[in-house]
């Protein structure tokens, strides 16, 4: 597999092939409103509703009670349901 370029993102670097005409995307919505983006990009849902998934975090018992690890946690869960409503 090439590597990519220092400094590039894979997000990016399938932005800039969309918008040069030579590739279609399916991003998560969350992806696509915090690109930024022009006339280059037409966006579509894939369904009426759209599509969901559950997501899971994976934390080693012994750290799950750690401060920082639980605010992730809890950050993360905040998040995504700030991210579905918008």
């Amino acid at each position: 597999m090439a590597k990519l370029p220092k400094g590039r993102s894979i997000i990016a670097v399938i932005l800039l092939l969309v918008a040069s005409g030579r590739g279609v995307a399916v991003l998560p919505d969350w992806v696509v409103r915090q690109a930024s983006y022009g006339s280059d990009y037409i966006t579509r849902p894939l369904t009426e509703t759209g599509l969901t998934r559950r997501l899971y975090a994976a934390v080693r018992e012994e750290d799950a009670e750690l401060p920082y690890v639980a605010h992730l946690v809890r950050h993360a869960r905040q998040e995504a349901v700030k991210l579905q409503r918008a």
